[in-house]
C-alpha cells in the first residue's frame, strides 16, 4: 500500500497555490511527483491533514467553490483511490458538521434521540495489515465505504467520487518499522487550549487530570467554536477582516485604525462608558495597532516555536494524551514519529525538529512538517517562498518526502528515507 500526506492547502483563501485547481502549476507538479512514485498508479490514501478548506475568512460557500477544482482534478487524475481528511483550525468546521450530520440531524430524521458529541473521531491506517479503521463508524451496507458525508460533493458526480474519511484530530499509521501520529497541530497553539489552560485547576477540571483529547476538545469549545469560522461567515464585515489581515501581513494597521476610531465610540456610547474607561479602551486600541505594526506572535513561520516553555508542555499533554488513545482504541504502541502542518514551516525527513526534551524525562517523537501552500512569503516580505511538502509511505513501510516547487524549473528532489 501507498499513502501521502500533505496540509495547509487553504483553499478559500486567494493566496493558496492550489486555488486554480488542475490550471495550476503546483497542482501539475504535485500530480507529477505522486504519479513518479507510485508508477502512475493512484495512491491507496492520500492524507490532508488539516487547513485544506479555509473558512476563517472566507465564507462556507466561498470557499467549497474554491475546493472544487482541487477535489475534481484529484478526481480527473486518478491520483488516490480514497482520502483521509483531518481537519485543522481553520476547517474545523468540517468535523462539527460531521459531528451534527452523524449524532445529531440523522438521529433527529429518524424520530430518535440525538447522541452526545463524540469530540474525537480516531482512524488508523495500517500499512502493515492493508487495512483503514475509523473508530464507531459503520460501514455502508454492501460496500467498502465507511459512510457518504457531505464532502464527496466537492466531486465531480456521485458515481465516481473518491471517498473521504474524517479523522479528528488525529490518524495513527502502522508500518512495518514505526507507528506514526499524523495532526494538524493546532491543539499545540496556545488560542486551541486556552481555556482548559487557565482554568486546568478549577475545580470540577483538575479531578480529570490527566486530560485526555476529548477533553482537551471539549472544554476549549467555547473559544475555538468562535474563532475557527465565525468571521468568514460575516458577510460584509468578513470583507473588511480580511482587509485588515492582508495589511497585518505587511506589518501594517491603516485598515484595523479606521476601524477601531469608527467602532470604540460606538462600544462607549452602548455600554455607556465613563471618561476613564474610554481612555482605557483607546489605550488598548492603540497597543493592538502598534502589536499589528511590529508583528504579533503567530506560530505560523515562527522556527522558534518548539523552544517555547509553555509550547514544550503541550506538546507533552497532547503527545501523552495521543499514546493513550492509540493504545485504548488500536492497541499501539506510543507512535514514534509525529508528522504535522499548521505553522508552515517545511521540516523534511532528512531534517526533522531537532529532539524535544520534556520537563518530566519522556521520549517525545520525532517531528516532521509538512509546511504550506500559501504564495505568500513569511511576513509578506521579499524572502524567497517557502515550498511545501509531501510526505510518502511506501511499500516497504519507509517514509520519505519531497518537497514541490515550480520556480526552479527542475524537477524535485527526493528527500531523504527514514531511518
Amino acid at each position: 500500500m501507498k499513502a501521502a500526506v500533505l496540509s495547509d492547502t487553504h483553499l478559500g483563501d486567494q493566496d493558496s497555490k492550489l486555488a486554480e485547481g488542475a490550471q495550476s502549476p503546483w497542482y501539475h507538479e504535485l500530480r507529477r511527483v505522486i504519479k513518479v512514485r507510485t508508477g502512475g498508479e493512484p495512491l491507496d490514501y492520500l492524507i490532508l491533514s488539516g487547513d485544506i478548506l479555509d473558512f476563517s475568512i472566507a465564507s462556507f460557500e466561498d470557499a467549497c467553490k474554491a475546493a472544487r477544482p482541487f477535489f475534481q482534478a484529484l478526481q480527473s487524475d486518478k491520483l488516490a483511490w480514497q482520502i483521509v481528511y483531518i481537519p485543522g483550525n481553520h476547517d474545523k468546521h468540517v468535523w462539527d458538521a460531521v459531528e451534527w450530520e452523524t449524532r445529531i440531524i440523522r438521529k433527529m430524521k429518524r424520530y430518535d434521540d440525538p447522541l452526545p458529541f463524540r469530540r474525537t473521531q480516531p482512524a488508523l491506517l495500517d500499512l502493515l495489515n492493508e487495512r483503514f479503521e475509523l473508530t464507531n463508524v459503520h460501514k455502508v451496507a454492501g460496500t467498502d465505504r465507511w459512510g457518504s458525508l457531505f464532502l464527496e460533493g466537492l466531486f465531480k458526480n456521485k458515481e465516481h467520487s473518491l471517498p473521504i474519511n474524517i479523522a479528528y484530530p488525529n490518524l495513527y499509521v502502522k508500518t512495518a518499522k514505526d507507528n506514526y501520529l499524523i495532526t494538524h497541530g493546532h491543539m499545540l497553539e496556545t488560542a486551541w487550549v486556552l481555556l482548559s489552560e487557565a482554568f486546568g485547576d478549577v475545580k470540577g477540571l483538575k479531578e480529570l487530570k490527566p486530560l485526555s483529547l476529548g477533553h482537551l476538545e471539549e472544554f476549549n469549545v467555547p473559544l475555538t467554536a468562535m474563532i475557527c469560522t465565525g468571521v468568514g461567515q460575516a458577510g460584509e464585515l468578513s470583507k473588511i477582516c480580511y482587509e485588515v489581515e492582508q495589511e497585518a501581513k505587511h506589518h501594517e494597521a491603516g485598515r484595523l485604525r479606521e476601524v477601531l476610531d469608527k467602532g470604540i465610540p460606538g462600544l462607549a456610547r452602548i455600554f455607556k462608558l465613563n471618561f476613564f474607561k474610554r481612555f482605557a479602551l483607546r489605550c488598548l486600541s492603540n497597543w493592538v495597532v502598534t502589536l499589528v505594526k511590529e508583528g504579533s506572535a503567530s506560530s505560523r513561520y515562527d522556527k522558534q516555536f518548539f523552544t517555547r516553555s509553555l509550547v514544550l508542555e503541550r506538546v507533552l499533554t497532547f503527545y501523552h494524551a495521543s499514546c493513550d488513545q492509540a493504545k485504548e482504541m488500536f492497541d499501539l504502541d506510543p507512535p514514534r514519529k509525529m508528522i504535522f502542518g499548521h505553522t508552515h514551516e517545511p521540516h523534511p525527513v532528512d531534517a526533522p525538529y531537532p529532539p524535544i526534551e520534556s520537563s518530566d524525562g519522556s521520549v517525545l517523537p520525532t517531528m516532521y512538517n509538512t509546511g504550506g501552500w500559501l504564495n505568500k512569503t513569511k511576513d509578506g516580505g521579499d524572502g524567497p517562498e517557502m515550498d511545501p511538502l509531501v510526505f510518502f509511505f511506501d511499500d516497504d513501510g519507509e517514509l520519505t518526502s519531497e518537497r514541490i516547487s515550480v520556480r526552479a524549473g527542475q524537477p524535485s528532489g527526493q528527500g531523504e528515507v527514514t531511518r
